[in-house]
This record gives structure tokens, sequence and C-alpha cells, in this order.
């Protein structure tokens, strides 16, 4: 975490990385398949990450749902409209 990083930040931050990594293991999966080798303990790795994945995403929902609440600070709206945007680049 970077030490100017809010926590909001740093959920947004771990919900773009988490999708890189789905996206990577994905692929390596796919590979791993074309050339006959096995993918199990992949795939179990694959859950796992999609796992992680939905609890950053639902503390992502929860950050925002508390903001238009007013229960925390607004800095974590602008960092889910930094997250967008930066999902839009990445797709």
């Amino acid at each position: 975490m970077d030490t100017d990083e809010t926590p909001a930040e740093m959920v947004v931050r771990h919900v773009l990385e988490g999708e890189k990594h789905i996206a990577n293991q994905t692929a390596l999966i796919v590979r791993l398949h074309l050339l006959g080798l096995p993918t199990e303990d992949a795939q179990h790795l694959l859950q796992y990450f999609c796992q992680l994945q939905a609890q950053h995403e639902e503390h992502l929902h929860r950050i925002s749902d508390e903001c238009e609440l007013g229960l925390r600070d607004n800095r974590a709206i602008s960092s889910q409209q930094r997250f967008y945007e930066a999902r839009k680049v990445i797709q």
C-alpha cells in the first residue's frame, strides 16, 4: 500500500490487479490445454482467484455505499471513478 493510498484506492487497485490475474490464469489454462498438459491445478488456482475477486468487488461496493451514505470520505468516490476509467482502458 502506498503511503498516500487511501483504503478505497487500495481496494480499487486490488480489483484491477485481480482482473489481470484472472485473465492471465485463464490464458495459461488455455495454453496448457492446447499443449495437452494437465490443467487441474491451474483451474483450482483460477477458482481461488475468482473467490478473492468477488471479495474485493464486494469490498469496493461496500465502500461506495458508505460514501453515498456519508459514512466515508468522498475520496473513495473519486477512487471508484478512476477504477471504472481504468477498467475501460484494460478492456
